[in-house]
């Protein structure tokens, strides 16, 4: 009996530990901030706040922002962050700096020759001017794979890189479990000193089950006049103008194919991303606000509110990361540096 009492001492005290080992990594990670700058509608902010995160985002955008906070993803602060700087308590070391600054100056649809005379080229400027002044205990940035191209960003990595260890990749976040092909460049860096290389993240995200159309927007083909805030497409008179484009075969327009992931869309109501039953039988029609979050990989939960143009809620959720990425990215962040 004595050595029975023993064994279930031990697998108490396990319990305990195990539990108090939870309870440390809850409290830290709840201490941690996570501050995004140029934040847009949250999707990578997304991850980090499911993962228990203390999420701060910044943008200069009315709309993005009431996104943003009315999902609840963070405290969103509304600065334009070309002319006024993060404010930021000094000693605070526990502080990770995520964003996506504005891709324009090195995106292929943009016909401007020379980047650094856009007008949002600053924007990449400021973001790597508060990693340097913050010197957070990470950083991660997103953008579009041209980006690297750029000499001037190419030395402010140089920069970085004495302070972080840096890595790179390309990511298609069909691979992660989205139903889009889009590929973006994201940008790792963690301070010297936590003996983890960026690599390690990288190396550690998990892949997901690859998703198509299909797989995303099925059971949004009949519209439910609850979701109608969310599931809504251009008017008829819009569709009929898609129409006399799409049949002059100009403009780029192309129609989602079932049983593959959709190609990288821009602003759809600009780029006349048609539905699958198009000119098949169906209404043919751009994808719905709805269908396009779904294929972006946001869940059903995350909703735009109505006081949001149609037209801004399609390019935000162009802009936006697939939140089924960020969601794999946060949680390897959390399992590694804590």
């Amino acid at each position: 009996m004595r050595f029975k009492g023993k064994l279930l001492l031990s697998y108490y005290e396990k319990r305990l530990l195990n539990a108090i080992k939870r309870f440390e990594i809850i409290t830290m990670v709840a201490r941690m901030n996570v501050i995004d700058l140029f934040c847009g509608m949250g999707g990578l902010s997304y991850g980090f706040s499911r993962e228990g995160f203390q999420v701060m985002g910044f943008d200069k955008s009315e709309h993005a922002l009431l996104a943003f906070n009315f999902n609840r993803i963070g405290r969103g602060i509304r600065k334009d962050l070309l002319t006024s700087e993060v404010e930021f308590e000094e000693g605070d070391e526990d502080v990770i700096i995520i964003g996506g600054p504005p891709c324009e100056p090195w995106s292929r649809l943009n016909l401007r020759k020379r980047c650094f005379r856009h007008p949002l080229y600053n924007c990449i400027i400021h973001f790597f001017k508060t990693i340097f002044r913050i010197n957070p205990v990470i950083f991660i940035l997103e953008n579009v794979p041209d980006l690297l191209k750029d000499s001037t960003v190419c030395k402010l990595l140089e920069r970085a890189g004495s302070g972080f260890s840096l890595a790179h990749r390309v990511i298609c976040y069909n691979h992660y479990g989205a139903a889009t092909s889009r590929k973006r460049l994201f940008i790792i860096g963690i301070r010297h000193g936590y003996g983890l290389s960026a690599e390690d993240i990288f190396e550690c995200i998990p892949r997901g089950e690859p998703r198509t159309v299909r797989d995303a927007i099925w059971d949004l083909r009949h519209v439910n006049w609850n979701e109608r805030i969310n599931h809504v497409w251009p008017s008829a008179r819009t569709v009929r103008k898609y129409m006399r484009y799409y049949k002059s075969g100009k403009y780029g327009w192309y129609i989602l194919e079932w049983d593959k992931p959709s190609p990288s869309f821009g602003n759809i109501a600009k780029t006349y991303i048609l539905h699958p039953d198009s000119f098949n039988g169906g209404q043919t029609r751009p994808i719905s606000v709805r269908e396009a979050l779904r294929i972006m990989g946001f869940p059903d939960s995350y909703r735009l509110p109505p006081e949001i143009p149609l037209n801004v809620k399609y390019e935000m959720i162009a802009d936006a990361v697939s939140p089924v990425f960020s969601l794999k990215l946060a949680r390897t962040v959390k399992k590694l540096l804590l």
